[in-house]
């Protein structure tokens, strides 16, 4: 008994250090370069906020609170870290009880392994953040309050809370709303079948979400849909780079369980093992290919993105990671013996795959829609590893999590002083009168859209610092990134 309650008290220190980590990794981040204009908006006021909403996707209440959150910017640390911590604390309440409590590190280690580009954008970018992670992690949230429920009885509270949650993920993207509108009604018509009990109040949460999602359609600015690509790049080739080329490591992990099935379902088969050996062969190659994708530097001058037999233009890499959702699919439904359990799953990954599908055919889609299938991920490994009862080593698993921890909080740190000392120096050359301004670059890309590189950026960046227009910026790199800038621009 005794161990069974360190366990439990294992899986709460895990959800307070989740949201102690992300409190001092956002405090320590500085508004980046998309959330410039946002600032100087939400610093106008609270009408400013709402007259000078963007609502591009769908963004209604969440084009407001970019505007109100980017200038309160504690408040949105805050918040997302609140968030954060209780989608690990949910993950580690679908995994329930574990005999080896460092399983509950897992999701926490998940949300720290996805890719520079998905840290900075999806995670420091309070734009990005408020319109797609903020309503996705509510989604699981949202879901995982129902799993954890038994008679599926709701007090007046809950149906407040859960009418609310449905309306800020309604109002917030056109994309995640879609999904998580076709995810309830899937869920309670599955329930009202097989639950005879299951309340009938619950479908006026369904019509407040119907009216929402029309209202955000309505919204859209209909010039977004004849938006156009980038040459040489397609949405189906966009979404692999954004999903596993740029986040290779958790698809590597989920491999794991792909593995178990493949062993049990080709036992007889006398090519199994070349079979296995094949597919993660592919997986391992394209870490090695992509690892750029995880520094928190430019690495453009070694690396060629399109370029090479690993780059997702290539029809058999299409084809690879289709056969690794298939394969995904199947293995998590082979593992998981839990009924209910797998029920959720499956949920999630239907709604997965809904989002798969508009990053795929939809004119007005942003890659930050895609951290819902990022969560996915991280949801249901922790989930499967566990099932699995794999063999993990306690003394790799804490320093794993400690190099994690010291790495981005280091790093954010640098960036910290870099901002400091950068708007110090600005100051510095706007009181002598200065008619070309220097501005220090950061060469951790951990913030999204750091550095003023583009006419755009320099506008609002200007705004931001106080700078006359009529003034040139001068971006300096220090050392080898001034080289490394130099030989992209080349």
């Amino acid at each position: 008994m005794k161990e069974r309650i360190k366990v439990i008290d294992f899986k709460y220190k895990i959800t307070i250090l989740t949201f102690l980590f992300f409190l001092i990794i956002t405090s320590l981040a500085p508004i980046s370069g998309g959330d410039w204009n946002s600032y100087l908006i939400g610093k106008g006021g609270f009408i400013s906020s709402i007259k000078n909403m963007n609502l591009n996707d769908g963004r209604i209440i969440s084009g407001f609170l970019i505007n109100f959150l980017s200038y309160h910017k504690p408040l949105f640390n805050l918040i997302f870290s609140c968030l954060m911590s209780l989608f690990v604390h949910c993950v580690n309440n679908a995994m329930g009880y574990v005999k080896n409590k460092y399983f509950y590190l897992f999701p926490f280690i998940g949300l720290l392994l996805v890719s520079t580009f998905t840290f900075s954008y999806n995670y420091v970018s309070i734009t990005s953040a408020v319109a797609y992670t903020f309503p996705s992690l509510l989604t699981f949230l949202y879901f995982s309050y129902i799993w954890r429920k038994t008679t599926f009885s709701f007090t007046i509270k809950e149906y407040i809370l859960l009418t609310l949650m449905a309306i800020y993920i309604s109002l917030s993207s056109i994309h995640i709303s879609t999904i998580f509108l076709l995810g309830n009604i899937l869920f309670y018509l599955k329930m009202v079948k097989s639950k005879k009990s299951f309340p009938k109040a619950y479908s006026f949460i369904i019509i407040f979400q119907i009216l929402s999602f029309i209202l955000s359609l309505l919204s859209i600015d209909k010039s977004l849909f004849y938006g156009t690509l980038d040459e040489g790049v397609t949405n189906i080739t966009r979404y692999i780079d954004t999903i596993f080329s740029r986040n290779i490591i958790l698809i590597i992990i989920g491999a794991i369980p792909i593995n178990y099935y493949l062993n049990d379902k080709l036992e007889t088969c006398i090519y199994k093992r070349v079979i296995i050996t094949l597919f993660d062969l592919i997986l391992i190659f394209s870490l090695a290919y992509n690892f750029y994708n995880y520094s928190p530097v430019n690495l453009n001058l070694i690396i060629n993105k399109y370029f090479g037999v690993f780059a997702v233009e290539n029809w058999y890499y299409i084809f690879y990671f289709i056969t690794y959702l298939i394969l995904f699919f199947l293995s998590l439904n082979y593992i998981i013996k839990n009924r209910k359990t797998k029920q959720y799953l499956n949920l999630f990954f239907m709604m997965s795959f809904i989002v798969s599908i508009f990053s795929i055919i939809s004119p007005i889609w942003d890659e930050g829609n895609n951290i819902f299938i990022l969560l996915f991920i991280i949801f249901s490994n922790s989930i499967i590893l566990k099932e699995l009862d794999i063999k993990i080593y306690k003394k790799l698993v804490i320093v794993s999590t400690i190099i994690l921890l010291i790495y981005y909080i280091s790093m954010m740190m640098i960036t910290k002083y870099i901002d400091v000392t950068r708007k110090e120096y600005i100051e510095e050359q706007l009181k002598y009168d200065e008619q070309i301004i220097e501005v220090k670059a950061n060469p951790i890309y951990l913030v999204w859209r750091y550095n003023p590189v583009t006419i755009f950026q320099q506008k609002d960046f200007k705004k931001y610092y106080n700078i006359p227009q009529d003034k040139e910026l001068d971006v300096k790199y220090l050392g080898i990134f001034e080289k490394i800038e130099r030989k992209i621009k080349e």
